[in-house]
């Protein structure tokens, strides 16, 4: 009985130990001390006495939460709000990508090697989704709200563009890990270009693009928390109004409101995942 590495000790199998893995492992521990040495990180003050009359301070703030008819109706319209910037920002977000993901892909579909025009349009592609996932969504809510009114479709606008980056990169490598044979058959009986890509390579990219494009509705939820902070619409706007004027009562239930409609959008993204498998 033999292991990977030609060996055996004591009758048993000695596993071959890789290499990069292990220097993977030493190296990002010696980065995270790195990074504790030179952010000089204080661990003490997680329960230093301030820490604790503070956090103390906050939770006689927070409880019992403030209730009322008013803000029950306003938490639903903004719940409607969020919501709402979510479908438009990810419908958006991932139409573009779907059109760009091939190109960005290059020829990976198609018989035959790229030309140097399809490597430098799909370079150029990548580039713009580089830029679009490089730029965190409350700096694009920033641009958006510079030439839009303030309101919910600047942070619907931010969102689309910063999750338009990161789809179209996950389904150029949908693309890319597609089997080509289907094509190629096609190719070979005759079909063009055209038709080989549709009825070749686009039924098996959609499902995955569909459940990529769900799972970034569920994390848009989240996000539109974050351009809300910014004055970008939603549950986000009224949690920066409550937080400026410390009203801790209100901030539970406003978290409260995101923690349900998180959820209800999770167990609905799910089953649609479902129903495309």
């Amino acid at each position: 009985m033999y292991s990977q590495s030609g060996g055996v000790v004591g009758g048993r199998a000695q596993p071959r130990r890789d290499r990069l893995l292990t220097g993977s492992g030493v190296l990002a521990g010696a980065l995270v001390a790195l990074s504790v040495w030179h952010l000089g990180i204080d661990v003490g003050t997680l329960w230093a006495g301030r820490t604790r009359s503070l956090l103390g301070d906050v939770a006689s703030s927070t409880f019992p939460p403030r209730l009322g008819g008013a803000a029950l109706g306003e938490l639903a319209r903004l719940s409607l709000e969020t919501l709402a910037m979510a479908v438009i920002a990810t419908v958006l977000a991932s139409a573009g990508a779907v059109v760009v993901a091939f190109v960005a892909a290059g020829a990976g579909v198609r018989a035959g090697a790229a030309s140097p025009a399809a490597r430098t349009t799909s370079l150029a592609a990548r580039a713009v989704l580089l830029a679009c996932r490089a730029i965190p969504p409350p700096v694009w809510a920033l641009l958006f709200l510079f030439v839009l009114f303030p309101g919910p479709l600047p942070g619907a606008l931010a969102l689309a563009v910063y999750n338009f980056g990161i789809l179209g990169r996950l389904m150029a490598e949908v693309v890319e890990n597609l089997d080509p044979r289907p094509v190629r058959a096609l190719t070979a009986q005759g079909a063009g270009p055209a038709h080989a890509f549709l009825y070749g390579a686009l039924p098996v990219a959609l499902p995955r693009f569909a459940a990529y494009g769900l799972y970034r509705w569920e994390v848009t939820i989240r996000e539109t928390v974050v351009v809300g902070l910014v004055g970008a619409g939603g549950l986000g706007r009224l949690l920066q109004t409550q937080l400026a004027s410390f009203d801790y009562r209100s901030v539970v239930v406003t978290l409260a409101a995101l923690v349900l409609l998180t959820f209800v959008v999770d167990l609905a993204g799910a089953s649609l995942r479902r129903a495309l498998r």
